[in-house]
């Protein structure tokens, strides 16, 4: 029996009309990425997220205007649904609704220590909220600080490199968060989850995430490439990078989209937990592409005479319903997380749902059509990247 006769459905021969489909999404995808700008998490910002659900039913907007009233850089989402009374709460700015403590601080210290005690008085929110204070004059202990600050509550004083500098922890924002809804608002509510994360660990943590995708396809670059052949390695790397890319602007479009769409979804910002979903995509995707790599390569042994269109096309068709009931089985197990699990695993699982219905297309529709497209510009390539081996074939001829 020929390759040819084996297929049933031509994917391949469709492949010019779903290349442009890809590249239009994938744009798409860039433009939102680019301009519209994903809801980055303290992950990579920093700042303080507050996760507190009330015993009582309120109006989000009552809650914001409480909070605004301390807090300029604040943002307050609903989470779940409307009879959880679950909000989250993010403080952007890690050092907000401190302000009013470094003042009481400095007052106190020049009151115990001189008008002209301290030379210099700066924040730094690499991890937690400190002020750091540098002093003229002679050396004073930290006992002798901490004395003078008593006070002061919830402040700790403690030691750094410079002896003519000491540094002091603030309280931090939870506790002046909760004092002020407890004051503007009179319903009970009880603080489920705190997380706090520093501007400077943010920006790192940002930059390892991107480091860790990219890292992740060159390194499958290489393997498929050692795998089966040059030819095949584009075809996995650009069909992942097209999941990632289209999840992304899914993820973007719909947390945009969440005030006005009419069922509740989980809280679609761009953290840790994302870029482990957009790894396991990856992972997810490039076993699928696998497969059919290993059939196609078996069929190439099997019908050495079939031009490759049919091969590939065969191929397809042959592990096509391992490749549905694989996916139908992921997105099972990833619905039960959607609709039981927490807010957390939620934007998980609706991440890998997503990516699992993305990465079945690509595996079909980008990465298999790609070795036609390596094939088709090979001559190409060798006449750019080894001209001395075309000369040795033309004077061989």
């Amino acid at each position: 029996m020929s390759a040819r006769k084996a297929s049933k459905y031509d994917f391949v021969g469709k492949r010019k009309t779903f290349a442009l489909l890809s590249i239009v999404l994938c744009i798409i995808s860039l433009l939102l990425f680019f301009i519209v700008k994903p809801t980055w998490g303290i992950d990579f910002t920093g700042g303080t997220e507050v996760h507190l659900q009330f015993e009582q039913p309120i109006q989000a907007d009552q809650l914001r205007t409480a909070v605004r009233g301390k807090f300029a850089q604040v943002n307050v989402q609903q989470v779940g649904d409307e009879q959880a009374n679950e909000y989250l709460i993010r403080i952007e700015n890690p050092k907000e609704g401190t302000e009013s403590v470094q003042g009481d601080i400095e007052k106190v210290l020049k009151e115990n220590f001189g008008a002209d005690f301290i030379e210099e008085s700066t924040f730094k929110v690499e991890v937690g909220v400190r002020l750091v204070i540098k002093h003229t004059g002679e050396e004073r202990s930290l006992a002798e600080i901490a004395n003078a600050l008593s006070s002061i509550p919830n402040v700790k004083v403690v030691d750094v490199k410079d002896s003519r500098s000491f540094a002091i922890e603030l309280p931090g924002q939870v506790s002046a968060l909760q004092k002020q809804i407890a004051t503007d608002m009179s319903v009970p509510f009880v603080i489920l989850q705190t997380d706090s994360v520093g501007p400077k660990v943010g920006a790192e943590l940002r930059q390892q995430g991107l480091i860790s995708i990219l890292a992740t396809l060159g390194l499958i670059l290489v393997y498929v490439s050692l795998r089966f052949s040059l030819n095949f390695a584009p075809g996995a790397v650009l069909a992942l990078l097209h999941d990632v890319l289209i999840v992304i602007g899914l993820f973007i479009l719909l947390g945009k989209a969440a005030p006005y769409l009419p069922f509740p979804i989980p809280s679609l910002e761009f953290n840790l937990p994302m870029v482990g979903a957009l790894l396991t995509i990856i992972g997810y995707s490039l076993n699928d592409t696998i497969v059919i790599y290993d059939r196609i390569r078996e069929n190439m042994a099997r019908y050495r005479k079939t031009d490759m269109e049919s091969l590939i096309n065969t191929s397809i068709n042959e592990t096509l319903r391992r490749t549905i009931n694989t996916s139908l089985t992921t997105l099972g197990a990833m619905s039960a997380f959607l609709f039981f699990g927490g807010s957390v695993i939620q934007t998980f699982a609706l991440a890998i749902i997503l990516g699992v219905i993305v990465g079945t297309y690509s595996t079909i529709y980008v990465a298999s059509p790609t070795i036609l497209f390596m094939q088709d510009i090979q001559p190409a390539l060798v006449r750019i990247f080894s001209p001395a081996q075309v000369r040795e074939s033309q004077e061989a001829e």
